[in-house]
């Protein structure tokens, strides 16, 4: 019988930090939650939260030895869900009083007009110190304690970070702090040193499979298949694919990078590359309010570029085992391709962050990969 979704999110080592923590009575009050996006980081926050929130919490199951005498990680204490906290959890439409969500675009509520005035690029430290650093120091609403989640983390600017060190190394009591973050690398080591760390890993494709069928039974077989090659092991990236019609980038790109791979031209596929990026950049502007086109512009970059590495690796890894390990120098040539491929992504992508067009960055990404290799 097929594993669900909850039991192989329970066997992630992050749950399982988490669950220990959480059965032992000691949960730590600042923790960094770290992994590639939409793999769970933000919903376990929250989940935590309606536990950590819930003053009538049942107390951890004992741990029982299985039949190889291994002992499993204790069950973590559960909340009620019939106390007031729990019932304004478990109402989409209510508000917790102890429950603070920050947020980038938090900054369009300021009373400061120029912080509401800016493009949404970073969590501005107005927003920091009005929905954390002052409601930090207040007592709980609902007298049991405080949570506060943090997304896009990476977004803090050094000086943000800073403000918020005092805060994570002398918190009020029963207060907790979830910072959850794609890129754990641009936070300050004096933050990684105050927190608690869980990393946060990609699910199989057959559980993806498995949410998207339960969850968009509508969906047809070809969707299906695409959106869950597009997800790579990434709930949150399938719902964006769904969002956004971006399942029919696969099919766009898969003729193309089939051509460079085996040696044909494929004169379009930077400027393909581009219009899919643009066509994405578009769109999420036009949903959303003050976001910025530059920053919508590199994260479709980043998205397709993610999307290519994927496809490279995919065929590496179909291929490889397909080789005669007797001939190295046939399985080089059969797998330079991708692997160039591989490369000139890694590159892309560092080159992303200056101030390249992304336009010229793809097209430069695909003319040096059609390009013949010397020799």
């Amino acid at each position: 019988m097929p594993l669900t979704l909850d039991q192989i999110l329970g066997q992630d080592p992050a749950i399982q930090t988490l669950s220990r923590a959480l059965a032992s009575g000691h949960t730590h009050h600042a923790w960094i939650f770290h992994g590639p996006l939409g793999v769970g980081k933000h919903t376990t926050a929250q989940a935590l939260a309606k536990t950590l929130l819930c003053p009538n919490t049942t107390p951890s199951s004992p741990t029982s030895r299985d039949r190889e005498g291994a002992v499993p990680s204790p069950l973590p204490p559960q909340p009620c869900d019939d106390c007031p906290s729990c019932n304004l959890l478990s109402d989409p439409d209510a508000a917790h009083p102890d429950l603070h969500l920050i947020y980038k675009e938090l900054a369009l509520y300021s009373d400061d007009a120029n912080v509401r005035s800016r493009k949404l690029l970073n969590i501005p430290v107005d927003v920091l110190r009005t929905h954390l650093v002052e409601p930090v120091a207040r007592k709980p609403q609902l007298n049991n304690a405080k949570v506060f989640i943090i997304d896009e983390a990476e977004r803090i600017d050094p000086v943000g970070q800073n403000t918020l060190l005092k805060t994570l190394e002398e918190p009020a009591p029963d207060t907790f702090i979830f910072l959850v973050t794609t890129q754990p690398q641009k936070l300050l080591p004096t933050i990684h040193s105050r927190c608690q760390h869980a990393a946060f890993n990609l699910l199989p494709d057959d559980a993806v499979t498995q949410h998207l069928t339960t969850h968009h039974p509508d969906l047809s077989p070809d969707r299906l298949h695409n959106i869950t090659r597009f997800a790579r092991g990434s709930l949150g990236s399938a719902q964006l694919a769904i969002n956004y019609q971006l399942d029919h980038w696969l099919t766009t790109l898969d003729p193309l990078i089939n051509a460079i791979t085996t040696g044909r031209p494929a004169p379009t596929l930077g400027p393909t590359l581009a219009e899919l990026a643009e066509a994405y950049a578009k769109a999420h502007v036009d949903q959303h309010k003050n976001a910025s086109k530059d920053a919508a512009n590199k994260a479709a970059v980043r998205l397709l570029l993610a999307l290519l590495a994927h496809l490279c690796q995919k065929q590496l890894t179909t291929h490889a085992p397909e080789l005669d390990p007797a001939d190295p120098a046939a399985a080089q040539q059969a797998l330079a391709p991708y692997l160039k491929g591989i490369n000139l992504v890694q590159d892309a992508d560092r080159h992303l962050a200056s101030n390249v067009s992304p336009a010229l960055l793809l097209d430069n990404l695909a003319i040096q990969w059609a390009q013949p290799a010397a020799g």
